[in-house]
């Protein structure tokens, strides 16, 4: 198969799209701590500015009672500049914001200096050295405005797709943070009033009061394990094929959390009304319960997702610098394996005296080829494995064979491609190949293909002997 050239800014593009996702990473664990929503904000205003330095973001808060824009985050815009809009009436043609926010749409302007929306406030924004800005409405559940997201620029600036792509997905991202608040919000709500009326109440409603600080404590916890976030048009086809894979449970995650916040208004509302009998506050318990296990189901396997996407960052395990004797590492791996794997047969052969670089790198590519075919070869069942390591004057040659059920040629036309697998429907997600691709190709130097094999799967790996480190 042809080799696939990867650039020194292919990397950086790939690296700061990683930066770009621990920071997304980071803001969702702000929320699982309990942090304000004041403080989660401004952490994703700072994070958000690793897109590009020159960018200064801000949220404003929609105040929907008296139609007023007011700043709550901003990791760099002016202070000055940020008391001086506080307060401002929404409305068209009122800046960026206060029209993105009543017209519920994207609003870019490229030049303040001399867009009329700005007219009011271009002095302002002038004197606050603000030459452009693109605000994003942040909209929730039943399209309810929670406020904008802006990016600000020093000079006219007119933004690329991948600009528009990635300002919706900080609002993507700010509607989680402001819908998650407002459920939890509702659930501590709820809690103190039941908390009002225990002494009042039956053995049933002091069970029903537990009951509700246990599903408060199961969110908090789900919460906790919540890696996730939104993916868009910010970087190249591999990130938009893991946004299109993480969607799915995120949507479904926060359709329920919305559920769960109308079942806990509903329980509310029953009991201030006095309507509350031991059968209804049972089947509402119910529900309530279903709901939170669908959040934290979604929520876990959208966890899962981001934290085997993480690996695909080969650069961090490269230990390049230091040099190791093939054979030990070997009988300590398959010391190793055969502990993990009791089922399965690993046979190693090794040439005298090979020393190779980066043990930590082929660790992991002879791991992720081992956990490859338990899988997917062996279907966790017995199996056997054979690896052979030589080397001639110019190259290591590494052999990898499974005795397993192999792979038909219209799928290993696909197999080093990111997120293909074939047991999808397993929670499997695809990357182990592409991982192991990228440690060949872009540690080693080196290349990767697979071998036809009448009997389970072959794959053939040269590493050259006189590599170039970058």
């Amino acid at each position: 198969m042809p080799q696939i050239n990867i650039t020194r800014d292919d990397l950086n593009y790939l690296q700061r799209a990683i930066e770009l996702e621990a920071g997304r990473s980071e803001v969702l664990r702000s929320v699982a701590r309990g942090d304000s929503i004041e403080v989660v904000l401004n952490l994703l205003c700072e994070k958000s500015e690793i897109y590009n330095p020159e960018m200064k973001s801000s949220v404003l808060l929609l105040d929907s009672e008296n139609a007023t824009l007011h700043p709550i985050a901003s990791a760099s815009l002016p202070a000055d500049y940020c008391e001086a809009i506080n307060g401002v009436e929404i409305g068209m043609g009122v800046g960026s914001c206060g029209t993105a926010a009543f017209s519920k749409k994207r609003v870019v302007v490229t030049d303040i200096n001399s867009d009329p929306i700005w007219a009011q406030y271009k002095d302002l924004a002038l004197s606050a050295g603000l030459q452009a800005c693109w605000s994003e409405p942040i909209m929730g559940h039943n399209e309810k405005v929670y406020g904008t997201f802006a990016m600000y620029y020093e000079y006219p600036n007119t933004p690329t797709d991948e600009d528009l792509a990635y300002i919706e997905t900080c609002a993507n991202l700010a509607a989680i943070v402001f819908e998650n608040d407002s459920s939890r919000q509702k659930l501590l709500d709820a809690n103190k009033q039941l908390s009002h009326t225990v002494d009042e109440r039956n053995t049933q409603l002091i069970e029903a009061n537990l009951r509700l600080s246990q599903v408060l404590e199961q969110q908090t916890m789900a919460n906790k394990r919540d890696v996730i976030a939104e993916k868009a048009n910010t970087t190249n086809m591999l990130l938009m094929g893991f946004a299109h894979e993480i969607n799915t449970p995120l949507g479904v995650a926060i359709t329920s959390n919305s559920s769960s916040g109308r079942i806990v208004h509903s329980f509310s509302q029953d009991i201030e009304n006095g309507k509350l009998t031991k059968s209804s506050a049972m089947q509402t318990l119910s529900r309530l319960s279903e709901s939170i296990d669908l959040t934290f189901n979604n929520l876990t396997r959208a966890s899962d997702l981001i934290s085997r996407f993480s690996e695909i960052d080969t650069k961090i395990i490269s230990d390049q610098a230091y040099n190791f004797e093939m054979q030990k590492f070997i009988d300590q791996f398959r010391a190793h394996a055969q502990l993990k794997y009791p089922q399965i047969i690993l046979e190693c052969e090794v040439q005298d005296g090979l020393i190779c670089y980066s043990r930590s790198a082929f660790s992991q590519l002879l791991a992720q080829l081992l956990e490859n075919s338990v899988i997917h070869s062996f279907e966790h069942q017995g199996g056997k494995v054979f690896i052979s390591i030589v080397q001639d004057a110019e190259n290591i040659h590494l052999g990898y064979h499974d005795n397993g059920k192999g792979i038909d040629k219209q799928q290993a036309k696909k197999i080093f491609q990111p997120f293909f697998s074939t047991q999808r429907g397993t929670g499997k997600i695809g990357l182990g190949l592409n991982i192991v691709s990228n440690i060949v190709s872009n540690i080693y130097k080196g290349q990767i293909e697979l071998v036809d094999s009448p009997i389970g799967v072959r794959y053939k790996v040269t590493i050259p002997l006189n590599i170039k480190q970058d």
